[in-house]
This record gives structure tokens, C-alpha cells and sequence, in this order.
């Protein structure tokens, strides 16, 4: 199809159509924000717009939010928005302008985005933001995660001073006893750099992080005695069809979910609240069963464009106080959020012949496993007044003065930081 052509037509079109994305994003995140204001994703049990981009559109769940918010910035942002509409500025240098930029400051920013790279933008951008970030270190915290090339995990921490040493002690105190217990000596001499092959320490040091956070897993639940009546979860004037023991009274489906979820006494008595038999305690999913479920639904929630792999519950499809059986067959991995929409709000679940489950909504309608397929065509994309030219920057090669053009750009932000709060 291209062979045919020069490498110099190659190019032209090239930079032309980067032209013609970028205006056609634009359009994408005006669409974007105003079907998010207008909570059009709500519905079939989602609980954001970002899973809804993930489910319906195919983005991954961080390309989604990161869309979210250039969507929302670029409303207040019209010479931004502008440029980015007509395709002279890319998505990567609008997305870096929108971290900082406001209507006071904008003209600059899009200056700096017209005659620069997008690496001059990124970095003036973050120097901007280290120094007018007034918040406290325990504010900045955070844990940021990425994927290397072989599927490892890569975890970023920022802990405020006095947590971080706390967390360190936890670590080493069980690396220590861990090497108490194995008999093997703790490794001397200085840590390996990241780069080495193998890092004894390092990893002595990740099993011990792993044990601590193991010990806040769905593998220990709490155990819990609910109060049901014998008689149905009919009203009685003064009686609650169930309540927690030495706790409030609750809906008998919160009642249920609580069943899936813990070690779980079930006290049933009568309509004046004589106990009339006290059910054993059990473990309703063994740890093995966990492991098991874990495996075959991949560690996350089985509800339709869920992407939650943390705080796992283990769901009975055919609840338990309607006989179903603690079995694999009869569990499901669920979070949270759409194990409370199964029990208390309605929505109903079940088993598919050859594997799997599905989901209704109160109403009956099916919750489809998946959007329906996108389509599109490359021509639409095209706009008027776009062309190989459109999006370059009008670089020369000139350094960027960044002290120079912080030097503008603090004392604005700081003006209309004032303004509004007059």
C-alpha cells in the first residue's frame, strides 16, 4: 500500500495525520467530558466513566483516568482546547499543559508548546509543580505500580519519615526471624544495586512486605454472629428480622452478604427473640478454596468490566441460606461494591453452562460480558487546515530559559490563586 510512495511523501503524510489525531482526540475528550457530566456510564453496575472506557471502549484503566482529567481541564482552558482542535499541539504536550495550566496562565504554556518539544513542556511542567507544592510530606504519600516487560510488578512508594521508619522496622523485624527460623545468616557486606542478578536481602525484604499485607487478607475474615428470626424476615413491630450480636439490626440480604464474607454464627430465634438453635461456627471458604478461586477467576472480580483485584469477597452464587453449597462451583470472587449489588440492590447472578457467570439487573435485562465492538474510519478523521506542518513545533533548537519562564509563571498562578480567594 506504501511502498509506492517516497519516503519524503512517507513523512508528509505522517506528520499530517498526527495532525488529524490530534484534533479527532480533541473532539474525543470534549465528547468525553460532557458524557461524564452528564453521567451517561451509569447503569449497568459501573461504578466510574474510566471502568466504563475500559469496558466499552477498551482503554486500560489508567489511560482512562489520565483521559478523564485532560477532558475536564480542557473546559476551562479555551486556547488550549483551541490548538488542540485545530491539531497544533499533540495530546502528549496538552496532557502536560493541563497539570498546571489555568485561564491566567495558558497563553504562556502554549507558547512554550508551540516553539518547544514535548520533553521542554514535560520538564518545565514538573518543575513548576515541585515548586508550588505547598502540601505536607504525609499529603504527597502515595504507591504507584507499573508493569515491567515480564510481567513483573514494579512498586513505587513515597511514605512520610516517621511511617516509613515504621515500616522499615516491621520488615526487618520479621527478615530477622525469618533467618532465626531457617537457621541461614543475614546477608552482610553492601546491597546489591537493582541491576544485579540476584539481591538476597532485597527479596528478604519483599517476603516479609508480603507476609504483613497477607495478614490483612480475605484469608483471615472476622467472625460474626447475626441474629435471624425463625419466622421469615416479615416485620415485627419491636423485633428486627436480624440484627449483629451486641450491634444494630440489619436487612436480612446485608445479613447474607455478611455469610459469604466471614466465619459467620447464625442464632436463630423466635418472634420474641428466645434463641431457638445456635448453628455451628464454620469457615464458609477454606484458605485452600481461596487459592483455588483465586486461580480460576484471575484474582479479580467476575462482574462485567470490573477490573477490582483487591478486597475480594467469596460469593455464593446459590446463597447459603438458600441451600447452596460452599463448593467452587458455587463461588465466585466479587468486590466489595458489586457484592453489595447482588445482595442489597437487586441484581442477580448465575452460573453459565461451560464456565462462568451472568449478571441481570433488577429490571431482568442482561449485563453484557462486554461492549459492543468499536468501529471507525480513517477519513473522518480528517480536518480542515491540517497538514504536514500543522503540528511541528516552531523549534530551532534553542535552550528553554526555564528559570526565566518560572519566573512569569509562579507569581500568575499565585495572582489568581489570590483572586479567588478574595
Amino acid at each position: 500500500m506504501f511502498t509506492s510512495m517516497s519516503t519524503s511523501r512517507v513523512e508528509s503524510e505522517l506528520v499530517e495525520m498526527a495532525g488529524h489525531l490530534a484534533a479527532g482526540t480533541c473532539r474525543f475528550l470534549q465528547l468525553l467530558a460532557e458524557f461524564d457530566e452528564r453521567a451517561g456510564w451509569a447503569g449497568p453496575g459501573l461504578r466510574t466513566c474510566a471502568q466504563w472506557l475500559n469496558w466499552r471502549v477498551g482503554l486500560s484503566l489508567r489511560t482512562a483516568r489520565d483521559h478523564l482529567r485532560v477532558a475536564h481541564a480542557l473546559r476551562r482552558l479555551p486556547l488550549i482546547t483551541a490548538a488542540f482542535a485545530a491539531g497544533r499541539v499533540s495530546y502528549s504536550k496538552v496532557r502536560a499543559m493541563t497539570r498546571i495550566a489555568t485561564p491566567a496562565t495558558e497563553e504562556g504554556l502554549l507558547s512554550v508548546a508551540l516553539h518547544g518539544t514535548t520533553s521542554q513542556l514535560e520538564g518545565l511542567v514538573q518543575a513548576a509543580r515541585a515548586a508550588t507544592d505547598p502540601r505536607p510530606a504525609r499529603a504527597r504519600r502515595g504507591l504507584w505500580t507499573s508493569r515491567a516487560a515480564d510481567g513483573s510488578l514494579l512498586v513505587r512508594l513515597r511514605v512520610p519519615a516517621e511511617q516509613g521508619e515504621e515500616l522499615m522496622s516491621a520488615i526487618e523485624a520479621l527478615v530477622a526471624q525469618e533467618a532465626g527460623r531457617d537457621g541461614s545468616a543475614e546477608p552482610s557486606g553492601p546491597e546489591q544495586a537493582p541491576g544485579d542478578v540476584a539481591d538476597p536481602r532485597a527479596a528478604r525484604r519483599l517476603d516479609a512486605l508480603l507476609d504483613l499485607a497477607a495478614g490483612a487478607t480475605l484469608e483471615n475474615p472476622a467472625t460474626v454472629v447475626v441474629h435471624l428470626r425463625a419466622d421469615g424476615p416479615e416485620a415485627v413491630a419491636d423485633r428486627p428480622a436480624a440484627w449483629i450480636d451486641g450491634g444494630p439490626p440489619i436487612p436480612v440480604p446485608v445479613a447474607e452478604r455478611l455469610g459469604c464474607a466471614a466465619s459467620v454464627q447464625a442464632l436463630l430465634v423466635d418472634r420474641r427473640g428466645n434463641p431457638l438453635f445456635l448453628g455451628r461456627e464454620r469457615r464458609l471458604v477454606t484458605r485452600r478454596q481461596l487459592r483455588a478461586l483465586r486461580v480460576r477467576d484471575r484474582g479479580r472480580c467476575v462482574y462485567p468490566g470490573c477490573t477490582s483485584t483487591r478486597r475480594l469477597q467469596a460469593h455464593h452464587v446459590r446463597w447459603w441460606r438458600h441451600g447452596g453449597a460452599t463448593d467452587l462451583d458455587n463461588l465466585a470472587l466479587v468486590c466489595g461494591f458489586h457484592h453489595a449489588l447482588v445482595h442489597d440492590h437487586g441484581y442477580r447472578m448465575e452460573t453459565v453452562e461451560g464456565g462462568g457467570f451472568a449478571f441481570a439487573r433488577p429490571d431482568g435485562a442482561p449485563v453484557p460480558v462486554a461492549g459492543a465492538p468499536t468501529c471507525g474510519d480513517v477519513e473522518s478523521l480528517v480536518s480542515p487546515g491540517v497538514d504536514d506542518r500543522t503540528i511541528t513545533p516552531r523549534w530551532g533548537g534553542e535552550r528553554l530559559d526555564r528559570d526565566h519562564f518560572l519566573t512569569w509563571l509562579l507569581p500568575a498562578r499565585r495572582r489568581e490563586e489570590d483572586r479567588a480567594a478574595a
